[in-house]
């Protein structure tokens, strides 16, 4: 490990030293530690020791904070959670990871529409742009940030502790959309329970809640601009969407109430265990959700008897505006954005629980590969199941339109299974079962994520963990019966829109952070440590300058979508509001909180507090490494950048 991080680590944080001495004599004082004896960095010469004095001359003495937070004073450090936990397996985070490939978003109309704006050779290259470009940074940044610190996405921050804020703003988030997140895994369960009727219920007209207009048509009047109601619309009319006739909009759904409430025992169930059991069964599922899509696919593909002359009418772009190809670009982002899990933040949180010396940098890189491959082949069941639907149902949204985003994943391949020869329900369960544990794996992993960072920053909570659990889930489950109305359920509409700008403007926050803030050198060098290989000096200045060029592009394109739909979601204002003011205001009481003129405040914020290894062992040699005793505040003079 010396021979790989030793020389250069140390080389790293001496380097600024030595050019900006002039700079480091006018700070006075000496801080004065468990630690102090260390200088000789456990033995690695004369040259380390005297380096080690000259940074310690340059640490910041007085810092002048009061109160806050474990690690927000000198006196009191950060305190680890020793009863957190680590997954059983190295590969439990990659299994994590990827089982929101599978979710239902992935499956829906955006990928669809998407090719049939731009065309499969447009989407493709938009879709692999904004993985390497942005969920792969995005997605090495997270877990090195969580992996290294070993702590949820608050204390996470301790590497520029003026940026806390928005680890605040992302624990509110993530609350804000668990209210409803449950509602994306009662779906699929639903329909995955109908699929084991005889007689699947969506593909008859003899049920209670049919109309006299229910239809079992195969074939419809293109010209026409109406059809009667086909089986499977009534089913999610009556089921799901309480859209039926003679119902209001505070109508509820009893199917998906029941749901609810079974899904958040299921969830409770499951975050009252340690941390290795809950990765076990990530595992499992993970394993279960792949065999059952590959054997979807393969049949789907068989029985359609898909071809290349099929994907040939959508291979090149049908492009008619500008426009077209910017809502292409921003569904293939949208899909990019899947790599990096459900809700904010929650790569940092499954990577915390990584052992420190885990291979964060390969193991992205298989996830993204996997996101890719999954997309790619769902992208052509989506293909597939849409033209099926069309051909016998009706076009959207000209004939069928329930005005939600869920009406495609859930009317065109209920359709599609229904009308499968050979055993349709096996079909059916597969898929929708697929979706369900996809889904539900989310709404567990953004459970870890608002508990770790509420467990990990807040030691008074460590005492009552399932006081605070079942408190949490509890409320959560009252909050999610709303969204089983007709009104809740129709609200979900333009998550999707807030989902993907929210996830880039935070992206590009912890972009800045860690490789403007915390330093090029230091991230680089860090990173390094913790892996025990030599990181590329490329890949870094890749992910320091191209991915903020692109995210603000997608940035750019993003806002020029919302202006042009006129959308008036109040949700979405509120939410990017929420993060600026949050994060605003933290870095104001933060600065506040500190003596010195501003240059001076601004360094004794921005410098990393507490930033080190929690295992006691790699905390030393990082200690020896970067030569100094204890790396609580360096001074900002001492990174280059």
């Amino acid at each position: 490990m010396k021979g790989i991080c030793g020389e250069q680590l140390n080389n790293c944080m001496l380097l600024g030293d030595c050019e900006n001495s002039e700079h480091g004599a006018g700070l006075s004082g000496d801080f004065t530690g468990e630690g102090a004896e260390m200088e000789s960095g456990g033995g690695m010469g004369g040259s380390l020791a005297s380096a080690a004095r000259r940074i310690r001359n340059r640490q910041v003495n007085s810092m002048a904070v009061r109160s806050g937070s474990a690690y927000d004073t000198l006196e009191r450090p950060y305190r680890h959670d020793k009863s957190r936990g680590r997954w059983a397996k190295s590969a439990d985070f990659y299994f994590a990871s990827c089982t929101h490939a599978f979710s239902s978003l992935i499956f829906s109309e955006l990928s669809t529409f998407g090719v049939l704006h731009g065309g499969w050779f447009l989407f493709i290259i938009a879709y692999l742009m904004g993985m390497f470009f942005y969920s792969l940074p995005i997605f090495l940044i997270q877990a090195f940030l969580g992996q290294f610190s070993s702590s949820g996405n608050i204390s996470a921050f301790r590497a520029a502790p003026i940026f806390k804020g928005i680890g605040y703003a992302i624990l509110m988030l993530n609350l804000g959309t668990l209210t409803y997140y449950s509602i994306g895994s009662v779906v699929p369960l639903i329909y995955t329970v109908n699929a084991l009727h005889k007689v699947i219920p969506w593909m008859s007209c003899n049920n209670t809640w049919n109309t006299k207009e229910c239809s079992l048509h195969d074939n419809y009047d293109v010209d026409d601009y109406t059809v009667d109601p086909h089986s499977t619309v009534e089913f999610f009319r009556s089921a799901i969407a309480s859209t039926e006739e003679g119902s209001g909009s505070l109508s509820i759904s009893w199917s998906m109430l029941i749901g609810v409430l079974a899904i958040w025992l299921l969830v409770l169930a499951m975050l009252l265990k340690p941390v290795a059991f809950i990765g076990k069964t990530l595992r499992c599922c993970c394993v279960l959700m792949f065999g059952s899509f590959v054997a979807v696919f393969l049949y789907s593909v068989i029985h359609e008897r898909v071809s290349f002359d099929t994907l040939e009418y959508y291979w090149m772009p049908q492009l008619d505006s500008f426009t077209s190809v910017m809502a292409t670009s921003r569904t293939a982002l949208l899909m990019a954005g899947v790599a990096l899990g459900p809700g904010w933040g929650s790569i940092i949180t499954l990577s915390s629980y990584n052992s420190f010396r885990s291979d964060a940098e390969r193991l992205s890189t298989w996830v993204c590969l996997t996101h890719i491959t999954i997309g790619l082949m769902g992208l052509l069941c989506c293909n597939v199941a849409h033209d099926h639907f069309e051909d016998h149902v009706g076009m959207m949204p000209l004939h069928v339109d329930e005005k939600h985003h869920m009406q495609f994943l859930y009317l065109c391949f209920s359709y599609l299974f229904g009308r499968f020869t050979t055993t349709p329900n096996l079909w059916a369960f597969l898929f929708f079962g697929m979706i369900f544990l996809s889904e539900i794996c989310a709404l567990i992993i953004q459970m870890m994520n608002v508990l770790t960072a509420l467990f990990d920053e807040f030691e008074t909570l460590r005492s009552r963990r399932t006081t605070v659990i079942c408190s949490l889930v509890l409320c959560l489950t009252a909050s999610s019966v709303y969204f089983c109305t007709q009104l809740g359920f129709s609200q979900l509409t333009q998550l999707p829109n807030l989902a993907v700008f929210s996830h880039v403007f935070i992206s590009g926050v912890l972009l800045l952070m860690t490789t403007w803030v915390y330093g090029r050198v230091r991230f680089q060098c860090d990173l390094q440590f913790m892996l025990g290989k030599t990181i590329s000096s490329f890949k870094i200045f890749f992910i320091r300058f191209a991915t903020p060029i692109f995210l603000g592009l997608c940035l750019f394109q993003i806002s020029f979508l919302l202006l042009r739909d006129k959308v008036d979601d109040v949700l979405i204002y509120v939410s990017q509001g929420l993060i600026l003011l949050t994060a605003i205001s933290y870095m104001v009481f933060k600065v506040s909180r500190t003596n010195g003129d501003w240059r001076q405040r601004l360094q004794q914020c921005l410098a990393p507090h507490d930033w080190h290894p929690v295992d006691a062992d790699n905390r030393r040699f990082y200690e020896e490494i970067m030569g100094i005793s204890e790396m609580l505040v360096i001074d900002a003079n001492a990174n280059t950048t």
